[in-house]
């Protein structure tokens, strides 16, 4: 090794950003950068798919916040006189997630969606549960009045009450 030159190493990393990024970061990278194609202008085939599969989760989730709240009102306002029937934080979380979810829609229908047809109408998924509502409140009355009759011992009566909702 005596013949080996040594000399003192010298550099500069000058108007350069280096990062150096634990084990799994390259996976993580990938992901942002597809992230940011959904954002983008470059759209691809899975990046559609992927913003459908969104639309229509969201727009479940949505209808069935909506419904639910629908189903509260109207047996509060039918058989409860009006009186509150959540407790008032699950009221609030109920109402808090309602406006986070109607503030994504929002912010998906303005960043993700291009075309004005293919975004999500809040309006409609108001009405459609509505519509929701009505069976739901109609299936749990009749529930309810099917658990009096079988306890009355009117069995057959309940049944055909029950029946109504299987065969839907």
């Amino acid at each position: 090794m005596a013949e080996v030159p040594v000399h003192r190493l010298e550099y500069w990393l000058e108007e350069h950003d280096y990062m150096v990024c634990p084990d799994g970061v390259e996976e993580q990278l990938k992901r942002r950068k597809s992230q940011l194609n959904v954002m983008g202008s470059a759209r691809s085939e899975r990046v559609d798919g992927e913003a459908d599969f969104w639309k229509q989760m969201a727009e479940a989730s949505l209808t069935n916040l909506y419904a639910f709240r629908q189903d509260v009102i109207t047996i509060r306002q039918r058989y409860f006189d009006g009186v509150e029937l959540l407790f008032l934080d699950l009221d609030r979380s109920l109402a808090d997630l309602t406006k986070r979810t109607e503030e994504l829609i929002t912010s998906f229908n303005d960043q993700v969606i291009k075309k004005s047809e293919d975004k999500i109408n809040v309006e409609l998924i108001k009405q459609g549960a509505d519509k929701i509502a009505v069976e739901r409140v109609s299936y749990l009355v009749d529930l309810s009045k099917a658990e009096v009759l079988d306890a009355m011992g009117e069995n057959r009566a309940a049944v055909e009450l029950v029946e109504r909702h299987l065969g839907a």
